[in-house]
């Protein structure tokens, strides 16, 4: 059985090239756990490239809504690293449109990057989990799904999707220490955010910093009786 303690975890993290996944990154990687990150803007296709910073620190270019991709990305950090203890989903989109202006392209992008992507990242690693006995698995949702507003009917499908997924898996590993669990934060504050909605009030919004933290809680031995969870991250929304 492999290890949940800081220092001792294989954690793959993806859309790691993007604002959350970045404060993902940084959470784990100066605790010296073995930290790869996915993203199609990460260097490497097809292969582990180790960040020179960080001996424990590690890149894959992976575009999780390609299902062999994802299936073979899993395989190689196995292989070449070691059994993946951790899995941080950062990687999604969002479209904002009335349903009537929504464009084929946009469904389809907004089910594959939140949901196809999901289903095809849980199906490549639950089988490992399964064998050793023990894993995290951590979504990240939205707090629309609870009250999606105007505009945001496709992307909050995708996700309403994925919150049913959560619930599925944690229920099929409850036996197990396994845990799977899902955030739902309301607006993150990132750059691209910021500049999408200068005129909002930054403060109310989401910290990564404090996602990131909750995740660390989430993956460690303590949280071992939460599975299952949405998990609502408000700010001061």
């Amino acid at each position: 059985m492999t290890s949940l303690e800081r220092g001792e975890r294989t954690i793959v993290v993806t859309g790691a090239c993007g604002a959350l996944g970045e404060a993902v990154i940084g959470q784990f990687a100066q605790y010296g756990d073995q930290v790869i990150g996915w993203d199609v803007d990460a260097p490497g296709p097809g292969a582990l490239v180790d960040d020179e910073r960080r001996n424990t620190m590690h890149w894959m270019n992976v575009d999780v809504s390609d299902p062999g991709v994802v299936a073979d990305a899993v395989d190689t950090v196995r292989q070449e690293i070691g059994e993946i203890d951790v899995v941080i989903h950062c990687a999604g989109g969002f479209r904002w449109s009335h349903v009537d202006e929504l464009s084929t392209q946009d469904i389809d992008f907004l089910v594959d990057v939140n949901l196809r992507s999901s289903l095809y990242l849980a199906r490549s690693v639950m089988g490992p989990m399964k064998e050793q006995g023990q894993g995290r698995l951590i979504f990240i949702s939205s707090r629309s799904t609870i009250s999606p507003g105007a505009g945001e009917s496709a992307y909050a499908a995708t996700k309403a999707g994925l919150n049913a997924l959560t619930r599925s898996l944690a229920d099929e590993v409850k036996d197990s220490e396994i845990t799977v669990n899902a955030l739902q934060p309301s607006v993150i504050d990132t750059p691209n955010n910021r500049e999408e909605m200068s005129d909002a009030d930054f403060s109310s919004w989401v910290p990564r910093s404090e996602l990131a933290e909750l995740m660390e809680y989430l993956i460690s031995p303590a949280a071992r009786s939460v599975s299952g969870a949405l998990i609502t991250v408000s700010g001061r929304t």
